[in-house]
């Protein structure tokens, strides 16, 4: 006898209606699932975009549509397609307040990486929620969602591509490297959602990707992911989209001036109350900056009024020489970092946290790692990096994003004095 399943049909604006059942529709019901819908997407972009309110339970959902798309392209099974769902919905669950804003804060200071957190969730070593009861319930094994979130397992590195398509030995993956690419590749669920998802809400028309051309030109070849000759076009596409949203947006310098405020605010809080920071959205970090009062209650305040830092000095990309490099590489270390911002405070007379440093290549490392990742492999008759032939992967490996290296922000009381004299103390 047939019965029906019950389902729900979510209507999302970016992928239209999406059908959910089975695992994942228990899974949405979990509180852990649910906090993701008071996270937003892009931390404080709304200040600039303000369109810009997505969260990160939206994107968790595209990403878990994605992956069945992608398993299904490919003609997985019905498990694989399954496991792929759930990871894709699982994959966000350890963000806190703001999403990416304070990672690299919070990871410097008190050991919270958000994947680490994600893998804890999911195996219940974190919270006690249902979330490995529901899995195990759907004969998946929790710890096999945790590899594939964590890309645990993967069985080869970068440095062994050019082996592997020159003949220097061909490599055969035993394991099903595929589902790991499907989650964590240059061309996973999780970048083709964030790019469509973040290019819709914010109402920037750079983050389009021909997502059918992709889907469709997807092969397995030896267990690896890779795309067909067929789909170079899109896979450039896909790679420019992501290059020009990245300095349009993720490193719009509004934007970064409104992140480094916060993180800044949330720095002076001291490592005992950051702690409780973690646990927290978006809403809860806001009343609590404001409550603790002093200068993370005044920025809360500001942030709230977008009563923002102005930018003083930018060193762009093209203007940079080999002793400005010596110099930013002296500046990655956060002492010096401090020292500089002070230096250049109380030369201008400005209040203490007036004055503030942005670098954000090296917050964007621990963030985005797939930034660099251009070389997608191209099947003809044998595997090809996408890099020997298309110039615009080549280009797009060498070329610096944002394209700014350095910016001083501040009160826009000291703006000019600080304009004035931003650049000599820095660099000499």
């Amino acid at each position: 006898m047939n019965t029906v399943r019950d389902y729900k049909i979510i209507n999302d604006p970016v992928h239209g209606g999406i059908r959910v059942e089975g695992v994942i529709l228990k899974l949405l019901s979990t509180p852990e699932v649910n906090k993701l819908s008071f996270i937003r997407q892009l931390g404080l972009a709304n200040l600039v975009f303000p369109g810009a309110n997505h969260t990160r339970f939206e994107h968790s959902l595209g990403v878990s549509y994605l992956a069945g798309r992608i398993g299904s392209a490919l003609s997985l099974s019905e498990d694989e397609v399954k496991i792929l769902k759930v990871a894709g919905l699982l994959h966000d669950l350890g963000h806190g307040p703001f999403s990416h804003t304070l990672e690299a804060l919070l990871k410097r200071r008190i050991g919270r990486d958000h994947m680490v957190i994600t893998g804890e969730i999911i195996t219940g070593k974190r919270g006690g929620g249902r979330i490995p009861e529901i899995l195990e319930e759907e004969g998946i094994n929790p710890g096999d969602v945790e590899n594939l979130v964590l890309s645990k397992g993967m069985a080869r590195s970068e440095e062994t591509l050019e082996a592997y398509v020159d003949g220097g030995g061909q490599v055969f993956f035993k394991g099903k490297e595929y589902l790991n690419q499907v989650i964590h590749s240059a061309i996973d669920a999780d970048q083709l959602d964030y790019l469509l998802r973040d290019s819709h809400y914010t109402g920037v028309a750079l983050g389009m990707v021909d997502l059918t051309r992709l889907l469709n030109t997807m092969v397995l070849y030896h267990n690896e992911l890779m795309v067909h000759r067929r789909g170079i076009p899109a896979l450039e596409g896909m790679l420019v989209a992501r290059d020009l949203m990245y300095n349009a947006v993720y490193f719009h310098k509004t934007v970064r001036i409104a992140e480094r405020m916060l993180v800044e605010a949330v720095d002076r809080l001291g490592e005992e109350r950051m702690r409780s920071v973690w646990d927290m959205v978006d809403g809860d970090l806001l009343c609590y900056l404001k409550g603790v009062g002093g200068y993370p209650g005044e920025i809360a305040q500001r942030l709230m009024k977008r009563d923002l830092f102005k930018s003083a000095y930018i060193l762009r990309s093209e203007r940079v020489e080999d002793h400005h490099l010596e110099i930013l590489k002296e500046l990655q270390n956060e002492d010096r970092r401090r020292e500089v911002e002070e230096e250049i405070r109380r030369r201008v007379g400005g209040k203490e946290g007036d004055v503030l440093i942005d670098m954000p290549m090296g917050e964007a490392a621990v963030s985005e790692p797939r930034l660099r990742r251009a070389d997608i492999k191209v099947l003809d008759e044998k595997p090809i990096p996408l890099s020997r032939i298309s110039s615009f992967a080549r280009a797009l490996q060498y070329r610096y994003t944002p394209s700014w290296y350095l910016m001083v922000a501040c009160d826009r009381s000291i703006r000019e004095d600080v304009a004035k004299i931003a650049e000599g103390m820095i660099f000499g």
